[in-house]
C-alpha cells in the first residue's frame, strides 16, 4: 500500500489509476468494434480507440509535469507508486461487458448492450478524471489540470455521441418497435428533444476548450476537493455544467 501523506500523492494515484483504465480500453475495444453491428457505432468505437492513445499520452505528460514539480522543489519520490498499478475497476467493468457480449442475442441487441457497456466505463472515466482535474487544481498545477480537462471534455463527447447512438434508432431497433416516441427507452434519459440539449452541451464544451490555460487567474473556492465534485469540479468552466453522470445518461435530463 503506497504512503500518501499529501494530496499531490493522492493525485498521481489517480493518473496511474487512469493510465491502467486507458491501457485496458485499448486492448477491449477491438473486441468491441469487432462484435458491433451498426457502422455508426462501429466507427464511433473505431475514433476512440484513436483518442484513447491520446488520452494515455496526456496521462504520461502529466505524471512527468508531476515528477519534475516535486524534483524542483527538492522533494524526493520516497518511493511511492513503484511497480505496476492496475485499475481494478475498469478490470471489472470490461469484463461484465464482454461477458455480456457473449451471450446470444440478436444483432440489434447486442449493439445496445455495446452501448450499455462502453457507457459504464465512459462515466467511469468522467468521474476519476474530474475528480483528478479538482485535485490538480486544488494545487495549482495549472499544466497537469488542462491535460485532465482536455481528456475529460472528450469523455463526456463520447458519452454523448453514444446516447445519441442509442435514442436516435439502435434502443428503437432493438425493442422491435419505430417512432421517435422510442427515443426516451434509456434508463435516466429525460423528456424532451436530445439534440437542441446535446448541441448546448457541445457548444458549453468548446467554450471550455477556449479557456484552457486561464486556470490560474480564477479564484478558488478553497476548501479540498472531494470525489463528490468529480464531474464538476470547477464552476468556472464549460466541461463543469455538465458535471453529472449516471447510467445511461446524466441525471439533469
Amino acid at each position: 500500500m503506497e504512503n500518501m501523506n499529501q494530496l499531490r500523492d493522492l493525485l498521481k494515484h489517480e493518473i496511474k489509476d487512469l493510465y491502467s483504465a486507458e491501457e485496458q480500453i485499448i486492448e477491449a475495444l477491438p473486441k468491441m468494434i469487432e462484435k458491433a453491428n451498426n457502422k455508426n457505432l462501429k466507427k464511433a468505437l473505431q475514433d476512440h480507440l484513436e483518442i484513447t492513445e491520446k488520452q494515455k499520452g496526456r496521462l504520461d505528460d502529466a505524471l512527468e509535469l508531476l515528477d519534475e514539480d516535486r524534483e524542483e522543489k527538492g522533494k524526493a519520490t520516497l518511493g511511492l507508486f513503484k511497480g505496476q498499478q492496475k485499475c481494478l475497476a475498469m478490470e471489472g467493468l470490461i469484463s461484465e461487458g464482454e461477458k455480456l457480449m457473449k451471450e446470444d442475442m440478436s444483432p440489434e441487441v447486442s449493439d445496445a448492450a455495446i452501448i450499455a457497456a462502453a457507457q459504464k466505463i465512459e462515466h467511469y472515466e468522467i468521474s476519476s478524471y474530474g475528480t483528478a482535474k479538482a485535485y490538480a487544481q486544488e494545487l495549482n498545477l495549472d499544466e497537469v489540470e488542462n491535460l485532465l480537462e482536455e481528456t475529460l471534455g472528450e469523455e463526456y463527447e463520447a458519452d454523448e455521441l453514444l446516447t445519441e447512438l442509442a435514442e436516435s434508432r439502435i434502443n428503437q431497433r432493438a425493442s422491435g418497435e419505430s417512432g421517435s416516441s422510442r427515443q426516451r427507452g434509456r434508463a435516466g434519459s429525460r423528456p424532451g428533444s436530445p439534440t437542441s440539449k446535446n448541441t448546448s452541451r457541445r457548444t458549453a464544451t468548446a467554450k471550455a476548450a477556449s479557456s484552457r490555460g486561464a486556470s490560474s487567474a480564477r479564484s478558488r473556492n478553497g476548501g479540498g476537493p472531494a470525489a463528490g465534485r468529480s464531474s464538476s469540479p470547477s464552476k468556472s468552466k464549460g466541461s463543469s455544467s455538465r458535471g453529472k453522470s449516471s447510467s445511461g445518461s446524466r441525471s439533469s435530463r
